[in-house]
Protein backbone atom coordinates (compact mmCIF):
# COMPACT_ATOMS: atom_id res chain seq x y z
CA UNK A 1 0.00 0.00 0.00
CA UNK A 2 2.90 2.42 0.94
CA UNK A 3 4.36 1.99 -2.61
CA UNK A 4 1.08 2.65 -4.60
CA UNK A 5 1.07 5.95 -2.28
CA UNK A 6 4.08 6.66 -3.28
CA UNK A 7 3.29 6.30 -7.25
CA UNK A 8 0.32 8.35 -6.82
CA UNK A 9 2.00 10.86 -5.55
CA UNK A 10 5.34 11.23 -8.01
CA UNK A 11 2.52 10.91 -10.89
CA UNK A 12 0.47 14.04 -9.82
CA UNK A 13 3.45 15.76 -8.64
CA UNK A 14 5.04 14.42 -12.41
CA UNK A 15 1.63 16.18 -14.33
CA UNK A 16 1.25 18.87 -11.71
CA UNK A 17 4.91 20.16 -13.51
CA UNK A 18 3.17 19.96 -16.95
CA UNK A 19 0.20 22.12 -15.52
CA UNK A 20 2.66 24.85 -14.21
CA UNK A 21 3.01 26.73 -17.91
CA UNK A 22 -0.56 26.62 -18.92
CA UNK A 23 -1.89 27.76 -15.25
CA UNK A 24 0.63 30.43 -15.15
CA UNK A 25 0.29 31.99 -18.67
CA UNK A 26 -2.47 34.41 -19.70
CA UNK A 27 -4.28 34.83 -22.77
CA UNK A 28 -4.80 38.59 -22.30
CA UNK A 29 -8.71 38.34 -22.65
CA UNK A 30 -7.64 36.21 -25.95
CA UNK A 31 -9.50 33.34 -27.54
CA UNK A 32 -6.83 32.10 -29.59
CA UNK A 33 -2.59 32.07 -29.84
CA UNK A 34 -0.76 34.27 -31.12
CA UNK A 35 1.18 34.32 -33.78
CA UNK A 36 1.64 37.36 -34.92
CA UNK A 37 1.49 40.84 -33.24
CA UNK A 38 1.85 44.31 -34.87
CA UNK A 39 0.96 47.73 -34.02
CA UNK A 40 -1.48 49.43 -36.08
CA UNK A 41 -0.09 52.96 -37.97
CA UNK A 42 -3.00 55.20 -36.80
CA UNK A 43 -3.24 56.11 -33.23
CA UNK A 44 -6.83 57.72 -32.46
CA UNK A 45 -6.96 61.34 -29.90
CA UNK A 46 -10.38 61.72 -28.65
CA UNK A 47 -11.07 64.86 -27.12
CA UNK A 48 -14.15 65.28 -25.43
CA UNK A 49 -14.78 69.34 -24.12
CA UNK A 50 -16.80 70.37 -21.43
CA UNK A 51 -19.64 71.33 -23.85
CA UNK A 52 -20.24 70.35 -27.40
CA UNK A 53 -20.06 67.23 -28.76
CA UNK A 54 -16.69 64.61 -28.96
CA UNK A 55 -13.65 65.47 -31.34
CA UNK A 56 -11.69 62.34 -32.92
CA UNK A 57 -8.16 63.20 -34.24
CA UNK A 58 -5.96 60.72 -36.36
CA UNK A 59 -3.49 60.77 -39.25
CA UNK A 60 -1.36 58.21 -40.49
CA UNK A 61 1.62 58.73 -42.42
CA UNK A 62 2.21 56.52 -45.83
CA UNK A 63 5.69 56.25 -46.81
CA UNK A 64 6.81 54.93 -50.43
CA UNK A 65 7.70 51.56 -51.10
CA UNK A 66 6.70 49.98 -47.76
CA UNK A 67 4.99 47.20 -47.24
CA UNK A 68 1.38 47.52 -47.17
CA UNK A 69 -0.38 45.35 -44.50
CA UNK A 70 0.57 43.81 -41.25
CA UNK A 71 1.53 40.41 -40.33
CA UNK A 72 1.94 39.33 -44.04
CA UNK A 73 -0.76 40.91 -45.78
CA UNK A 74 -3.77 41.66 -43.13
CA UNK A 75 -4.88 45.15 -43.17
CA UNK A 76 -6.61 46.79 -40.50
CA UNK A 77 -8.79 49.62 -40.56
CA UNK A 78 -9.66 51.98 -37.69
CA UNK A 79 -12.76 54.47 -37.92
CA UNK A 80 -14.35 56.47 -34.82
CA UNK A 81 -16.53 58.71 -34.47
CA UNK A 82 -19.24 60.35 -32.23
CA UNK A 83 -22.44 58.24 -30.88
CA UNK A 84 -23.54 60.15 -27.91
CA UNK A 85 -22.23 63.36 -25.85
CA UNK A 86 -19.70 61.56 -24.41
CA UNK A 87 -19.62 58.15 -26.13
CA UNK A 88 -17.21 57.18 -29.42
CA UNK A 89 -17.90 54.02 -30.97
CA UNK A 90 -14.46 52.59 -32.85
CA UNK A 91 -15.71 50.44 -35.90
CA UNK A 92 -12.63 47.71 -36.62
CA UNK A 93 -11.83 46.32 -39.28
CA UNK A 94 -9.28 43.23 -40.73
CA UNK A 95 -8.78 42.36 -44.49
CA UNK A 96 -6.92 38.96 -45.00
CA UNK A 97 -5.83 39.56 -48.59
CA UNK A 98 -3.54 36.33 -47.95
CA UNK A 99 -4.57 32.76 -48.90
CA UNK A 100 -4.62 31.37 -45.49
CA UNK A 101 -7.28 31.81 -42.75
CA UNK A 102 -6.61 33.73 -39.83
CA UNK A 103 -8.28 34.34 -36.54
CA UNK A 104 -7.45 38.43 -35.12
CA UNK A 105 -8.01 40.79 -32.45
CA UNK A 106 -6.97 44.38 -32.34
CA UNK A 107 -5.88 45.29 -29.27
CA UNK A 108 -6.92 48.86 -28.27
CA UNK A 109 -4.81 50.66 -25.77
CA UNK A 110 -6.06 53.96 -23.56
CA UNK A 111 -3.39 56.36 -22.62
CA UNK A 112 -4.66 55.36 -19.08
CA UNK A 113 -3.00 51.82 -20.05
CA UNK A 114 -6.71 50.19 -20.15
CA UNK A 115 -6.65 47.37 -22.88
CA UNK A 116 -9.20 45.86 -24.89
CA UNK A 117 -9.80 43.52 -27.01
CA UNK A 118 -11.69 43.82 -29.26
CA UNK A 119 -12.03 39.80 -31.36
CA UNK A 120 -13.17 40.01 -34.94
CA UNK A 121 -12.90 36.26 -34.90
CA UNK A 122 -12.25 33.98 -38.14
CA UNK A 123 -11.69 35.92 -41.10
CA UNK A 124 -11.24 33.58 -44.51
CA UNK A 125 -8.87 34.34 -46.77
CA UNK A 126 -9.71 37.31 -49.57
CA UNK A 127 -12.45 38.69 -47.20
CA UNK A 128 -12.93 40.95 -44.47
CA UNK A 129 -14.70 41.01 -41.01
CA UNK A 130 -15.26 43.81 -38.75
CA UNK A 131 -16.93 44.82 -35.18
CA UNK A 132 -17.18 47.51 -32.98
CA UNK A 133 -16.62 49.24 -29.30
CA UNK A 134 -18.00 52.04 -27.52
CA UNK A 135 -15.59 54.30 -25.15
CA UNK A 136 -17.75 56.31 -22.66
CA UNK A 137 -15.57 59.39 -21.23
CA UNK A 138 -15.98 62.10 -18.96
CA UNK A 139 -16.36 65.64 -20.04
CA UNK A 140 -13.39 67.41 -20.41
CA UNK A 141 -10.65 64.78 -21.08
CA UNK A 142 -8.32 63.66 -23.91
CA UNK A 143 -7.48 60.25 -24.45
CA UNK A 144 -4.95 58.47 -27.17
CA UNK A 145 -5.74 55.00 -28.50
CA UNK A 146 -2.97 52.94 -29.59
CA UNK A 147 -4.12 49.83 -31.99
CA UNK A 148 -2.37 46.62 -32.04
CA UNK A 149 -3.09 43.45 -34.73
CA UNK A 150 -3.01 39.85 -32.68
CA UNK A 151 -3.11 37.21 -35.07
CA UNK A 152 -3.36 33.43 -34.55
CA UNK A 153 -4.30 30.57 -37.02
Amino acid sequence: MLLSQRSLIALVAMLGAFLIPILSSSLRGLTHVLTCEEPTPAPFTMIVPETGPPQVISSQIITRGQEEGLCGGLKVNLRAGASGAETIRMVVEIQNDTDLLWQGTVQLALQNQSKIPVSIGRIPAKESRSDQVEFSLQRGTTQEIQGSLLIGP
